[in-house]
C-alpha cells in the first residue's frame, strides 16, 4: 500500500507567465512549510535569486497552507524571469500519528514526500529549511560528485548523536539542507522506511525526521563543505561568518523574532528582508512563555535589567498558566 498516494491535494503554479519550461531548470529547490516559516522562506527564495541571476531555478513550496497576505507576497517574487515557483497542498492525515514538538510541526516531515512527488520529471532536488539565509552562488554544488550516495549534506560537530544512534559511517548530518538523488532516494524506499521507524518507536528519536534519515542514509551520504549549511545558533554565537559561506542556517532563534533583534546578525538578515515584500512586516512576538523568557534574557544582554525584569514576570506567569 502506498502511504503517500493522493497526498497532494492540489498544485498551483504561482507564475502566470515563465519564459522557461521545468525540464530547462538549472536547480530544483524545495521547501516544506507550515504558514508560520511563509515569511522565511520568501525572504530566502529572493536571496536565491540575488545571488543566482543566470541560474534558471524551480522552487517546490510543500505545504498544508500558506496565509493569503504571504501568498500574494511570493506572487509577486515571480516577476524574476528565471525563477519558477509552485505550491504543493498536502493533507497532513498521513503524518498525523507521528511525534511532534512546540519547535517542529507536521511539517518537519514534508521533506519526506518530495522525492515521491516529483520523481519522475526531476533527477536532483535540494532541499533547504526556511531558517536559512542564502549569501552565495549555487553553481558550483551541481558540480559535486555524489557518487553512489543519495544525498549530499554536512555534518554536525560532535559524536553525541553517532554514538546514541549507532551511526556506522561516524557522522552525523544536519538535515536542514540536502542534495537529494531522487531516483535513488525512491529505490531504497528512504520515504516509507522513514515513516515506519517514527512509528514503530517515536521516544527513541531526539530530533525527529533527521534521527530516521541519518539511520536510513548511514553509508549512504556523501558530506560536503560547512559552506553549504553553516550553522549559526543567536543565542550562543556572536562570531563573524567564515569566508565562502553560501546558507547560513539560523538553528533555534530566528532573525525574525523580537527577542532576537539585539543580535548583530539580523541587521545582516534585515539587509536581505528590506529588499522582500516582507520588508514591513512586525518582528514576531513572543506569545509561549518560553518566548518570554528568551525576550527577558535579550533585555539582559542589553543591559535593560527593568525590561528584562518585566519580561521574567510575564514568563513566570504565563508558565505557571500553562501547567494548570
Amino acid at each position: 500500500m502506498d502511504i503517500f498516494k493522493n497526498i497532494i491535494l492540489k498544485i498551483e503554479q504561482l507564475n502566470e507567465q515563465t519564459v522557461f519550461q521545468e525540464v530547462q531548470a538549472d536547480f530544483h529547490i524545495a521547501f516544506g512549510i507550515d504558514k508560520n516559516f511563509a515569511r522565511g522562506m520568501g525572504i530566502l527564495i529572493d536571496a536565491i535569486h540575488s545571488h543566482n541571476t543566470e541560474e534558471k531555478i524551480v522552487f517546490h513550496v510543500f505545504t498544508d497552507g500558506i496565509n493569503q497576505s504571504d501568498l500574494d507576497k511570493l506572487k509577486k517574487l515571480t516577476v524574476y524571469q528565471n525563477i519558477i515557483i509552485k505550491i504543493y497542498y498536502i493533507d497532513i492525515n498521513v503524518f498525523k500519528n507521528l511525534p511532534t514538538t512546540l519547535a517542529w510541526s507536521y511539517a518537519t516531515y514534508y521533506r519526506f514526500i518530495m522525492g515521491k512527488v516529483l520523481y519522475g520529471t526531476v533527477d536532483k532536488v535540494l532541499y533547504i529549511d526556511a531558517d536559512i539565509l542564502c549569501i552565495g552562488s549555487l553553481a558550483e554544488l551541481k558540480n559535486i560528485d555524489m557518487g553512489e550516495n543519495i544525498v549530499l549534506a554536512i555534518s554536525e560537530e560532535g559524536q553525541f548523536n553517532v554514538k546514541r544512534l549507532g551511526i556506522q559511517q561516524g557522522k552525523y548530518f544536519n538535515a536542514g539542507a540536502l542534495y537529494i538523488d531522487i531516483n535513488k532516494w525512491n529505490a531504497a524506499q528512504i520515504a516509507e522506511k522513514a515513516v515506519g521507524l517514527l512509528q514503530e518507536n517515536p521516544e527513541k528519536y531526539t530530533y525527529l525526521d533527521q534521527d530516521v534519515l541519518n539511520i536510513l542514509l548511514d553509508g549512504k551520504t556523501c558530506f560536503i563543505d560547512r559552506k553549504w549549511n553553516y550553522l549559526y545558533d543567536m543565542r550562543k554565537m556572536n562570531s563573524e561568518l567564515p569566508k565562502g559561506v553560501v546558507f547560513i542556517h539560523f538553528i533555534g532563534d530566528k532573525p525574525w523574532q523580537r527577542w532576537s533583534e539585539h543580535h548583530f546578525m539580523v541587521s545582516f538578515y534585515n539587509e536581505y528582508a528590506k529588499k522582500t515584500p516582507w520588508a514591513n512586516v512586525p518582528l514576531v512576538e513572543p506569545i509561549h512563555y518560553k518566548d518570554k523568557k528568551r525576550m527577558a534574557r535579550s533585555f539582559v544582554k542589553r543591559n535593560m535589567y527593568m525590561r528584562a525584569l518585566y519580561w521574567y514576570g510575564s514568563y513566570a506567569i504565563s508558565k505557571i498558566t500553562a501547567k494548570k
